[in-house]
């Protein structure tokens, strides 16, 4: 998942501190229902530590308390070495999401199931491992 989409209203603060804008207030809890609603809520999240997503995951909050929370610094500006390596901390049982930043969110779902999908601020898919491989179940985007 792509962190929701965050505000540039104050010039001095540092990109990884900028807050989310109104319209990213208002989807994060509107992506966690529709994740809730296709049973696509994680039971891990490895979460960027940038500010946007963190307050993403907390505008998230009422669908994740059985989720486990693991802030990652290393998501932040990721590259895809990088995004891979956060694989290597999957769940064997059930959904890990990874909430993050692009162009990482778009080159990991490429890097995996050789598809190109557009991630816009708040949007999330859910990639299946089937075969050695990976799919795009779905993606949602808040709009």
């Amino acid at each position: 998942m792509r962190h929701a989409d965050s505000s540039y209203d104050y010039p001095n603060m540092s990109d990884h501190d900028r807050p989310l804008n109104a319209r990213g207030q208002r989807d994060a809890p509107r992506m966690a229902d529709a994740l809730s609603k296709r049973d696509w809520l994680p039971k891990l999240v490895l979460v960027s530590s940038a500010g946007r997503t963190l307050e993403t995951l907390e505008g998230m909050a009422p669908h994740m308390d059985d989720a486990r929370i693991d802030v990652r610094p290393e998501i932040y500006h990721a590259d895809i070495n990088t995004m891979l390596t956060q694989l290597e901390d999957m769940l064997g049982d059930g959904t890990t999401m990874i909430l993050g930043h692009n162009p990482g969110s778009e080159n990991l779902i490429n890097h995996l199931t050789g598809e190109w999908h557009e991630m816009p601020t708040a949007a999330a898919a859910l990639l299946v491992e089937v075969h050695n491989g990976w799919i795009v179940e779905g993606v949602l985007r808040p709009r």
